[in-house]
Order: C-alpha cells, then structure tokens, then sequence
C-alpha cells in the first residue's frame, strides 16, 4: 500500500476514533452528572484542549523526528487507554462522582481524567502525518490540507456512525473498546508504513540485498 494512502487512512482512523469516543463520552457521564449543557461543555473543551496539545507536542516532535519513527507509538498508547477503559473508566466515575462535586465541576474534572491524556496521544497524530507527507511531496499546504481533510472526513463518519448506529448496536462500553482497536489498527499500519520505522528499514534492506 503507498505511503500516501496509509497516511490518509490513519488520518481517516483517527479523526473517527476520537469523535466516537468523544460521543460515547457523554454517555459515560450521563448516569452521574446527566446530560446537561454542562457536560457537553466540559466534554468539549477537554477535547479541544487535549487536541490543542497534542498538535503542539506533536508539531515538535515531527521536527525532531521528521521520518515518523514516533507515530505508530502515540496511536498504540491512546488505543491502550481506550482499551482498558472498562477497567478503570466506571470507577473513576464512581469516585470523582462521591466527592459531591456540583455538576459543572464534577463533569469537568471527570472529563480531564478520563479523556484529556487519549486526546493528547491523538492530537499528536496529524502534525506528524503531516510532516510525513510535506516530507514526501515538497509542499506543506498539500500536506496539510489533505491530512486534515481525511481527519475531518474520519471525524464527521466516526460522530454519525456512533450516534445513528453504534450505542444501539453494542453499547457505550464497548463502543469505546471498538475506538481503541481502530486506533490500534492505525499504529499498525503507522507502524509498518512510516519511513523510519524498523519494519520499513528491514524491508529496504532486504530490497537492497537482492
């Protein structure tokens, strides 16, 4: 598979994963905190604040690193967290929840356990596609652009999926299990694809002895 498309879809996987996760999200502090204007707001702005600094983490990270050895690393461990979620995902909930926070700041400081660190991990993937593809192509708004075009794409099927279909096929718990093997999947293929990567390097060599 070329790279470009690799890049893309790992952009698409990403864009999707987090949307969903951010729609399963509210349902998780529903039972504790309901659905109220405040608990959107605080899922929200947890999100942006977790992809605000992942994007600024990662933007430097590409720099130092522009061949992407990095990447497969970042998506493999907020595909962790969501993994283990239903671990540790309800108990935190339980304990923030019996500290009697009112719902504004019990929602908001549930919000920064729960999701900020993934949201981090995740914002770190798109600056570092897209040094990937401004590496391969020479041109930086190029790269850029489609990057964040397939982040978006990923974003917008990943929100109507899950709110149309997902929660009423498997559930809100296993929804989010379902968000970390697509993140999964998505260091896989970071991780065979990127050019710095051992599994790329082993290749070329082989290539190279023949």
């Amino acid at each position: 598979m070329r790279q470009h498309v690799v890049s893309y879809l790992i952009a698409f996987l990403s864009g999707f994963a987090m949307m969903s996760f951010e729609m399963l999200g509210v349902r998780v502090l529903t039972p504790y905190y309901g659905g109220s204007i405040y608990v959107w707001g605080a899922i929200i702005s947890v999100f942006l604040t977790g992809l605000g600094l992942g994007y600024a983490v990662g933007g430097r990270q590409a720099d130092r690193d522009p061949t992407g050895r990095t990447l497969p690393l970042w998506l493999l461990l907020a595909a962790g967290m969501l993994l283990a979620f239903p671990v540790y995902g309800h108990a935190c909930c339980r304990i923030v929840y019996a500290a009697g926070l009112d719902s504004r700041w019990g929602a908001l400081s549930l919000s920064l356990l729960l999701f900020l660190l993934p949201c981090v991990c995740i914002g770190m993937v798109t600056p570092l596609l897209v040094k990937l593809r401004a590496t391969a192509v020479g041109k930086v708004g190029v790269a850029a652009g489609d990057v964040y075009a397939a982040s978006t794409a990923g974003s917008i099927a990943g929100t109507l999926f899950t709110s149309f279909f997902l929660i009423t096929w498997i559930g809100v718990t296993a929804g989010i299990v379902l968000a970390g093997i697509l993140l999964a999947a998505g260091g896989g293929l970071g991780f065979l694809a990127a050019p710095g990567s051992p599994g790329r390097q082993d290749r070329k060599r082989d290539s190279a002895s023949h």
